[in-house]
């Protein structure tokens, strides 16, 4: 009997363990695929149409875009594995040339945001959603403010 309750301990602990984890390594996989140009894993990896709807809330607020067109244009640029990547790999690149990590903070259960370690505002933030119990999609982020 105190075998069972042992072996339920550390799976328990494990599975725990493999949950605080998961955002982590989902986000070093999105770094990945960034860094390596792989934009077909990283659109298999990014809510797409969510992004978007996000970026464009941004941009009109702080009216960047003038008109439709002009929106769909930076849309365009900015939502694809392309623009992505750029934002990542300028989310890690601090003002002193540096590569810094991302540091990680749970909004809710669902719900993680990372921003490069002590930029504040500066740095581009990622919001990862739950995607299954140990699965992570990147489904929002919030522009710099010097884009």
């Amino acid at each position: 009997m105190k075998r069972k309750h042992a072996v339920a301990a550390i799976f328990t602990v494990a599975a725990v363990g493999i949950t605080y984890a998961s955002p982590y390594i989902a986000m070093y996989r999105i770094s990945m695929a960034a860094r390596s140009v792989n934009t077909s894993s990283l659109a298999r990896q990014a809510d797409l149409p969510a992004l978007r709807a996000s970026v464009a809330r941004q941009l009109r607020a702080a009216g960047v875009a003038g008109n439709a067109e002009e929106l769909e244009q930076m849309l365009g640029a900015i939502v694809s594995p392309p623009g992505l990547t750029l934002l990542i790999m300028h989310g890690k690149q601090g003002s002193d040339g540096k590569r810094h990590d991302f540091r990680l903070s749970y909004r809710s259960w669902n719900e993680v945001e990372l921003r490069r370690a002590g930029a504040g505002d500066a740095a581009s933030g990622f919001m990862l959603r739950r995607r299954g119990m140990w699965e992570w999609q990147l489904a929002d982020l919030s522009l710099p403010a010097d884009l």
